[in-house]
């Protein structure tokens, strides 16, 4: 009896075994993807993300990943019976990749000075498409400063490259040249660095038809015998116009001959010295009380300053064609210290445009000429 038991339970499990290995003969292979979203341009094959279980992947090829979206990949299969079998997979092909940028780190310039913060700077990527490049940050290119930019770039997709670079804007260095003084011993024209035509005739320099006479231009030394009759006549108004206010004005020195500037101006040295003369009394020859359009009223010294008359000629001398020659603050321009008493007939168009509202503009500066000795 227990023979026959232990016969029977052998026989069974051997049923069982070839169950078992019949089954898995029959049984169909098992393919699983990995990874079912690459980046665009990935190189990758089959064979990298297909597992198969109970068969093989016949052949490995090349994902195709050049294409933005949804897609599908398709591989066969051959089980154990060598039947082959079609498989198919939906895949993804994005872009994660920002783009790549060359650019410069820093900019320099002077006040004033624009420059182009694009010049070669590019953008590259992987989607292979054209890339536009923007400059974000504040900066002042009409203001000192290390001011910081970025340069960003993104693409299609919405990836989005952010360098930073920095911008140096500095003082403008003062080389710009004096311009070139014609000779004044020959009759000639020639032109301001502002535009301005000028003329020398017969030692006497004109721009714009205003004569000048200044540390750069001369006078020849028997130019003038008096003040000029619209000097005159301008003054007696203006004058007239300042009494109805309650106020005098005079004048206390106005034209002055070669010789007589000579004398004083070499007093004028032998007290202070020459460089210091320089700057409040003119050469012989250089004087504007040469030229018979110029004059000083009332106090000369500094004290005049403060006195109503001074403050009612500053705002409206203009209005009868007088300017205030000598500004505070121009010694650079005119050669000249400040002046409160000394005043030049130019007449009311150039004079109003002169008076700046207020902020006196120089004829050096307006013409775009200099007021320097040559030695």
């Amino acid at each position: 009896m227990r023979k026959r038991i232990l016969i029977i339970v052998i026989v069974i499990i051997f049923l069982l075994m070839g169950s078992c290995i019949g089954f898995s003969l029959l049984q169909s292979p098992k393919v699983v993807l990995k990874k079912n979203t690459f980046s665009l341009y990935e190189e990758i094959e089959t064979k990298e993300i297909i597992s198969v279980q109970n068969g093989k992947l016949l052949k490995s090829e090349k994902i195709v990943t050049d294409k933005l979206g949804e897609g599908k990949l398709t591989v066969v299969v051959q089980d154990r019976w060598k039947r082959k079998k079609t498989y198919e997979f939906e895949i993804t092909v994005e872009d994660t990749e920002k783009p790549t940028l060359t650019y410069k780190k820093e900019w320099t310039t002077e006040i004033g000075v624009k420059i182009d913060l694009l010049k070669d700077v590019k953008a590259s990527d992987n989607s292979k498409e054209e890339i536009q490049v923007v400059v974000e940050g504040e900066y002042d290119f009409n203001k000192v400063g290390e001011y910081t930019i970025y340069y960003v770039a993104k693409d299609a997709s919405g990836n989005e490259a952010r360098e930073e670079a920095k911008l140096i804007v500095k003082e403008k260095k003062n080389t710009t040249s004096k311009p070139k003084v014609p000779s004044q011993t020959e009759n000639k024209t020639f032109t301001t660095s502002k535009g301005f035509k000028g003329e020398i005739k017969n030692g006497v320099t004109y721009i714009d038809g205003l004569l000048i006479a200044n540390k750069t231009y001369s006078l020849p030394s028997n130019y003038g015998n008096g003040l000029t009759d619209a000097t005159v006549n301008a003054f007696n108004k203006m004058r007239d116009a300042a009494k109805k206010e309650g106020l005098n004005i005079y004048i206390s020195s106005g034209f002055r001959s070669y010789n007589k500037q000579n004398t004083l101006y070499n007093n004028y040295v032998a007290r202070d010295g020459k460089k210091e003369a320089d700057t409040y009394s003119a050469r012989p020859g250089h004087s504007e009380h040469q030229t018979g359009l110029a004059f000083d009223v009332n106090t000369i010294s500094s004290a005049f300053d403060n006195t109503k008359e001074a403050k009612w000629l500053h705002q409206n001398c203009y209005k009868y064609g007088f300017i205030l020659r000598y500004p505070k603050g121009k010694t650079n321009e005119t050669g000249y210290i400040y002046e409160s008493w000394h005043y030049r007939y130019v007449g009311e168009e150039l004079a109003s445009k002169l008076y700046n509202n207020g902020d006196w503009l120089t004829l050096e500066t307006y013409f775009g000429i200099t007021s320097e000795y040559s030695s």
